[in-house]
């Protein structure tokens, strides 16, 4: 059952642990007291981003002593400000505890510090769901946020006590963030994907799992996954064996798919380098669009073909291009896509073309497969509150 709000990273909570065993309880209590004490208004917003200068300037005496203590010995990664989900998840899961007036670790706090594949680190992973997104990953290979929480909502409908979308979503981000930190999860801009490190470490802890109706749902997602990367390499190797002809439709047939209007393929003999056109919506303007493809594996398209589709964009009363490769595109292509003051062409790559044919349900037969669990929970005895 989850129950840590404002998910901390492991490593900020290891340097916490580290800095504060033998410290008195007392004057870490009253420190942060302190702190949380002065949040400021509305009106008169109180700024904590730069620990250099808030610890002089608002905390004097033992406060202020043990503030610079952690904000110096984690070398300026701790900020003593933003320890509250490092707290929630050191006295959640008894990674401390108080001796004689001191903090001390548990023995579950000695293998969090020093094993980051230990049973307690598994257990509290499992627990809190980070195993579930890291599962999540591992099925869809890279997705946004987004792209995660369909699934995400469902499990913690069964694993939480969150009502509200926001809270549920910002669970998810900070678990996330969680995950990059450990660089179990690689993030590129708004997408993210498990790294080879995070599929070792899932399957580690997914093998020490216990409960058997898990396992045997994980070997079966697993299955699912392998099943359809099989069937991605064949949806490309067929795009890559079929004519240019078929291969101009496919593509008619995706952009009518994604909504586009008035989708042509153009006359081979008259193309002038365009070999599809249609009509997308941008916000309550229509634009004109032109698409060249590249059905062609070998190489990767270059700069001289962005410039050549601009310049026949007039041609055809068009005020946007995109083009279509099943390999990939040459580093200075990318650059002139975003070239400034040019027409604005979109790239579109094997992998991402694949994406979009799945995404659109052209040239595969999408497949669901029902399977149930008990709902645990349901069976749960209710408080008597007669």
């Amino acid at each position: 059952m989850m129950k840590i709000p404002l998910y901390p990273d492991y490593s900020m909570t290891i340097m916490l642990l580290k800095i504060i065993v033998g410290m008195p309880i007392a004057d870490f209590k009253n420190m942060w007291n302190t702190i949380w004490g002065l949040r400021g208004t509305p009106q008169n917003t109180v700024d904590w981003t730069n620990p250099d200068e808030w610890i002089d300037q608002r905390l004097l005496g033992k406060d202020k002593e043990i503030a610079n203590k952690i904000w110096q010995r984690s070398n300026k990664n701790v900020n003593p400000r933003w320890t509250r989900g490092c707290q929630f998840l050191i006295s959640g899961y008894n990674l401390i505890s108080e001796d004689n007036g001191t903090y001390q670790l548990t023995d579950a706090g000695k293998d969090f510090v020093s094993n980051p594949t230990s049973d307690i680190v598994k257990k509290i992973d499992m627990e809190e769901g980070l195993i579930q997104i890291l599962r999540q990953l591992s099925l869809i290979e890279r997705g946004k946020r987004a792209d995660l929480l369909v699934e995400w909502g469902e499990y913690t409908k069964y694993h939480s006590n969150i009502k509200q979308d926001s809270v549920r979503k910002d669970y998810l981000r900070r678990r996330l963030a969680n995950l990059v930190d450990r660089k179990y999860v690689k993030r590129n801009g708004v997408t993210y994907c498990i790294t080879d490190k995070g599929l070792n470490y899932l399957q580690s802890a997914e093998d020490t799992n216990s409960n058997p109706t898990i396992n045997k749902e994980n070997r079966l997602n697993r299955d699912i996954e392998l099943f359809n990367k099989e069937q991605r390499i064949l949806l490309k190797k067929f795009l890559s064996e079929t004519t240019p002809y078929r291969f101009e439709n496919i593509i008619k047939d995706l952009l009518s798919a994604m909504g586009y209007d008035d989708v042509k393929v153009t006359s081979p003999t008259n193309d002038k380098g365009v070999d599809v056109t249609g009509i997308s919506q941008n916000g309550i303007t229509t634009v004109k669009e032109v698409i060249q493809v590249k059905r062609n594996t070998n190489s990767n398209v270059t700069r001289p073909v962005l410039d050549a589709l601009r310049g026949c964009l007039h041609r055809f009363d068009a005020f946007q291009g995109t083009i279509i490769t099943l390999s990939d595109f040459a580093k200075g292509a990318k650059d002139a896509a975003f070239e400034k003051g040019a027409a604005p062409l979109t790239l579109i790559n094997g992998d991402k073309l694949v994406d979009l044919l799945i995404k659109n349900n052209i040239g595969i037969i999408p497949k669901i497969a029902n399977y149930y669990l008990v709902d645990e929970k349901y069976f749960e005895e209710e408080e008597n509150t007669d």
